[in-house]
């Protein structure tokens, strides 16, 4: 059977069913005795291999159609929005309020969970993604009108945006019950799945209208809930004080979790910087792409391309882990992503922009597991779910919203060479700052 066992080799106890990883971190080492003590998922009884095969299949089918889903709203929101008639700034300032919605969702869902152990995470998830596929219908009978456009994008921020940082902790959830996640291989299929998504809607698009983006994330994001219901996951576990353990309560505020972890603070504020850069090239991709001659097809190709050079990196990360650390692995992934924003500024044409996309590997493709396991090595057990909502946060949340809300201004007010600097000058600050975070001298290798 698999267990878990920590950086001291002792075996780690189940996390309860909010999804809250509790103790050291899990390197994923398999133990026989693990599952005689919990027996169980879900009340059903399971080898561990077998386990781990059927839960791995079904983690990876819940990433796949949660990054298909999650392409209308990453991808081509902007194109949606055009079709009504919004303004960039306007644009700017709805993907910006969406953003908004995300930051103050994710604590407030995160606490939720904690308090109410015995309401499994995945059913959390799948609220989320029905509210979301519900709100976003609207859209096929929203003309130019800020105010309801307002209200949708709202409510698909605080759940669509808000699922990957729950996800990832429902990822740890197994690893800390002794199942092992391969979180790599399941997220880089899921950029397979975002990618080969990304072309065919575009495709889509030019052949139909811009409308078919609806119902294909209504149809995507239900296709989620029904994966999640069908994966088995730890029984809840009450303890005192409504379900959680009195140790593995966090014993500080956020300002002092921030202070206590200075190379984490310092992931999370070039992450913000990293990923506002990133947010510039990527929501206004319809704009660089107008400026350069290409279509809407065209842009699902360059989205299709640069979610495909994600997969290998993610495939390999976790033998690529085992020998590098991650604060190593997340200073090359910032220094790739501002090299890819100053090669996006550069490019003549549509061929070098669809060239450019193969610094997504080193750039998003590598941020992202890494980013998952610094958060969760760098801080105690008591504090794992609220670093990884922390960080999703400063990185997707205030990233997002000065992306989103910068690059609208700057476009409207300036054009599109002055935004696709800034965009330059943003990435280089978050690369000196995460340079300079992860190679500091009193914090431990991780």
């Amino acid at each position: 059977m698999c267990g878990v066992t920590s950086e001291k080799g002792s075996l780690r106890k189940t996390g309860d069913n909010a999804g809250i990883p509790y103790g050291t971190y899990a390197r994923g080492i398999c133990y026989t005795d693990t599952y005689k003590q919990t027996k169980e998922i879900s009340g059903m009884p399971y080898k561990a291999l077998s386990l781990t095969k059927k839960v791995n299949l079904q983690f990876t089918a819940v990433q796949s159609a949660y990054w298909m889903s999650f392409l209308p709203i990453g991808g081509f929101s902007v194109v949606l929005l055009q079709s009504r008639n919004f303004s960039s700034s306007e644009i700017g300032i709805l993907l910006a309020m969406q953003s908004v919605a995300s930051v103050a969702a994710q604590p407030l869902i995160s606490s939720f969970a904690g308090r109410h152990p015995r309401i499994a995470l995945k059913k959390i998830i799948c609220a989320m993604l029905f509210i979301a596929a519900a709100f976003y219908s609207l859209f096929l009978f929203l003309p130019h009108l800020f105010v309801p456009a307002l209200l949708i994008v709202v409510v698909m921020g605080a759940t669509e945006s808000s699922v990957p940082s729950f996800i990832n902790a429902l990822a740890m959830q197994f690893t800390n019950a002794g199942v092992e996640i391969n979180y790599g291989l399941s997220r880089g299929i899921g950029s397979l799945a975002y990618a080969l998504a990304g072309a065919a809607l575009g495709k889509l698009i030019d052949m139909t209208n811009v409308n078919i983006i609806i119902p294909f994330f209504v149809i995507t994001a239900l296709s989620a809930c029904i994966f999640l219901f069908t994966m088995k996951t730890p029984a809840a576990k009450a303890g005192p004080a409504g379900g959680a353990e009195e140790e593995d309560i966090p014993g500080t505020n956020l300002l002092t979790f921030l202070k206590a972890h200075k190379s984490y603070t310092g992931f999370c504020a070039a992450s913000a910087f990293l990923i506002t850069s990133h947010t510039f090239i990527n929501n206004y991709l319809p704009n660089i792409m107008s400026g350069l001659g290409g279509t809407v097809t065209d842009q699902g190709i360059v989205r299709s391309i640069a979610a495909a050079f994600e997969i290998p990196i993610m495939l390999l990360y976790i033998y690529l882990s085992r020998r590098v650390n991650s604060k190593k692995l997340l200073t090359v992934s910032a220094l790739f992503f501002f090299l890819k924003t100053l090669a996006t500024m550069l490019v003549p044409n549509v061929g070098f922009l669809f060239a450019v996309q193969l610094l997504q590997l080193p750039a998003f493709g590598l941020y992202t597991p890494a980013a998952v396991e610094f958060s969760d090595r760098s801080v105690s057990g008591a504090d794992r779910v609220r670093a990884q909502a922390v960080s999703m946060v400063s990185a997707f949340g205030i990233g997002n919203i000065a992306g989103n809300l910068g690059g609208g201004l700057i476009l409207d007010k300036w054009g599109l060479k002055p935004m696709l600097a800034a965009a330059v000058v943003v990435g280089f600050v978050g690369f000196i700052i995460m340079a300079v975070s992860m190679h500091e001298k009193k914090t431990e290798a991780l």
